[in-house]
C-alpha cells in the first residue's frame, strides 16, 4: 500500500520515459479574452489615460523615478546635487525640501539651481554633520511628496544607520 515512483529516464539514463510536450497552451481566461487585443487591432484600442503609456495591453505610469542614491565620496558636505534624470520629471522645483529620516526626524534644506541641476544646499551640511554621515556612506532619497524626501543612510558596510540626531539646530529643524 505505498505510492509507486516511476523512473524519469530509461535504465541507460539517456531518454525520458515520460516526455513533456514542447509547449503547453492553456486557453485564455475570460478576463484575458476581454483585455487582450487581436494582432493588428491597435487602432481599436482605447487611448491610455494622460500620464500613462500603453505597453503590451496594459498601461505604465510616465511620472518618472521616485528614488535616487548618492555615495558620499568627498569630505565636503556643502550640497548634494540631485540626478538630472530624477529632477526632469518635476512639474515645479520647490524652493526647499523637508528631509525625513527613519527615526522621525524632519529637517529643512533649501534648493538651489547650480549648473542646471537641482541641488540640496543650505541645511544639508548641518544635516550631514548632525546625522554623522561620513565618507563611504550611501544615502538614499525617496520622493514622498513634491517637497518631502525620505532619507535613509547606509554605512560603509551597507548597514542602515539608525541614530537619533538629538537636538537639532533650531534654524533647520522642521516643525510637523
Amino acid at each position: 500500500m505505498g505510492t509507486e515512483v516511476l523512473p524519469t529516464v530509461d535504465n541507460k539514463g539517456k531518454h525520458p520515459l515520460h516526455p513533456m510536450p514542447d509547449e503547453v497552451v492553456l486557453p485564455p481566461t475570460a478576463e484575458e479574452e476581454l483585455k487582450t487585443p487581436e494582432a493588428g487591432d491597435d487602432e481599436h484600442m482605447e487611448e491610455p489615460p494622460s500620464n500613462k503609456r500603453r505597453n503590451y495591453g496594459h498601461y505604465h505610469e510616465e511620472d518618472g523615478p521616485t528614488h535616487f542614491c548618492k555615495a558620499i565620496l568627498a569630505p565636503k558636505f556643502e550640497c548634494i546635487p540631485m540626478p538630472l534624470d530624477f529632477t526632469k520629471h518635476f512639474v515645479a522645483v520647490p524652493t526647499g525640501f523637508k528631509l525625513r529620516n527613519n527615526t522621525g526626524c524632519s529637517w529643512k534644506v533649501t534648493v538651489k539651481l547650480m549648473n542646471g541641476r537641482v541641488t540640496l544646499e543650505q541645511g544639508w551640511a548641518t544635516y550631514a554633520a548632525v546625522h554623522q554621515i561620513k565618507i563611504g556612506y550611501m544615502v538614499t532619497f525617496k520622493l514622498l511628496t513634491p517637497d518631502t524626501l525620505k532619507v535613509i543612510i547606509f554605512d560603509d558596510d551597507g548597514i542602515e544607520v539608525v541614530n537619533k540626531c538629538g537636538k537639532h539646530d533650531e534654524a533647520f529643524a522642521a516643525k510637523d
